[in-house]
């Protein structure tokens, strides 16, 4: 990846065709994210991104739905003792537990995301003799507890010192951050997770419309659109996502 691509005639010469052949094959490739063309430098070989759209879909439909063959290593699976936060996402009554479960997520043997999930503790119960590597929510499924909505923010973020070895990404490097609560048909909290994926390979797109009979200067985006407050995000951040263990060294606190 990032090799520099031979220049258009001496491609069309290796391959009997013409430049204008060449041009519009390299532009296709280009499209498809296949290649990078650089005015004065090049055409370079690249990666293509991955378009993550508004829908109700787990890491693994997404990419089987994109033709990659995704896969997961199970960083950690435990009980542990939820934090304020963890709580009132979740809905958890005073004193009950949650099931936490850390993975490296991956596209043809590639790692492309670091997600931590939290499930209610009597739903970590139904998860803790399946096939973590797998779906979760497919696995969830089995027992009659299916996801139908979620509430979804998407922040780019610099990636911790930890998360860009797992990712393979150089240190300091920034990561697309997108944390879910996904409730179910009664809109009761089933699943608490945070994802960072590779900036380099991921793209979020999103319709917008404006409201029937505005026009745009008129739409209100106040409802969409959440300005945070860097205390609040300081004070939000949680010692299962290793933000507090990047500052302090110190490990969460967990419960076997």
């Amino acid at each position: 990846m990032g090799s520099r691509l031979p220049a258009e005639r001496q491609l069309a010469e290796e391959f009997g065709v013409s430049v204008m052949t060449v041009r519009h094959a390299l532009g296709v490739l280009a499209d498809d994210g296949w290649v990078r063309r650089s005015a004065g430098s090049g055409t370079f070989v690249s990666r293509p991104t991955v378009s993550m759209g508004p829908s109700l879909t787990s890491f693994t439909q997404d990419m089987m739905r994109r033709g990659f063959t995704p896969s997961s290593t199970v960083i950690r699976a435990e009980v542990v003792t939820p934090d304020l936060d963890t709580v009132t996402r979740l809905g958890l009554r005073p004193g009950e537990m949650a099931f936490l479960v850390e993975r490296l997520r991956y596209a043809d043997g590639e790692p492309m995301c670091h997600e931590i999930g939290l499930f209610p503790q009597h739903l970590g119960a139904l998860l803790q003799n399946q096939d973590l590597e797998g779906s979760l929510h497919r696995a969830l499924s089995e027992h009659g507890v299916v996801p139908r909505s979620t509430q979804r923010s998407v922040r780019a973020v610099v990636a911790m010192n930890r998360e860009c070895e797992l990712l393979d990404l150089p240190i300091n490097s920034p990561a697309l951050e997108i944390v879910d609560v996904f409730s179910d048909a009664l809109s009761r909290p089933i699943h608490y997770v945070r994802s960072r994926y590779r900036f380099d390979r991921y793209e979020v797109l999103t319709n917008i419309a404006t409201p029937d009979g505005t026009h745009s200067a008129d739409f209100d985006t106040a409802d969409t659109v959440r300005h945070s407050d860097p205390a609040e995000r300081k004070s939000s951040q949680h010692d299962f996502f290793g933000e507090q263990k990047e500052e302090t060294g110190q490990p969460p606190v967990v419960s076997s």
